[in-house]
């Protein structure tokens, strides 16, 4: 199973306590999958809707390719790709 680096952005990496960690995945959904598992029920609240979709706030990138959150399954993961979790946005 390919291992890829996730890189984490303030709200997760707060919850984490990490920049970044390596997770095995066949797919995007499974990378995210496991960043949850790792994080707990918190992290796993905070990434998903009560559907099981990764919230409309957060932006998914692999490498440097903006993925559609709700096709994460269909996203084929190569070993050393490095996926982007960014945070909700916020300012004024």
């Amino acid at each position: 199973m390919p291992k890829v680096l996730v890189k984490l952005y303030t709200t997760l990496r707060l919850r984490l306590g990490k920049s970044q960690i390596w997770v095995e995945g066949k797919t995007a959904a499974d990378a995210v999958g496991r960043v949850a598992e790792l994080g707990g029920a918190e992290v796993a609240q905070a990434l998903f809707d009560v559907k099981g979709t990764v919230r409309n706030e957060f932006l998914l990138a692999l490498d440097s390719e903006i993925l559609d959150r709700n096709a994460l399954d269909q996203v084929q993961l190569k070993e050393g790709n490095v996926l982007h979790i960014f945070p909700p946005i916020s300012g004024g």
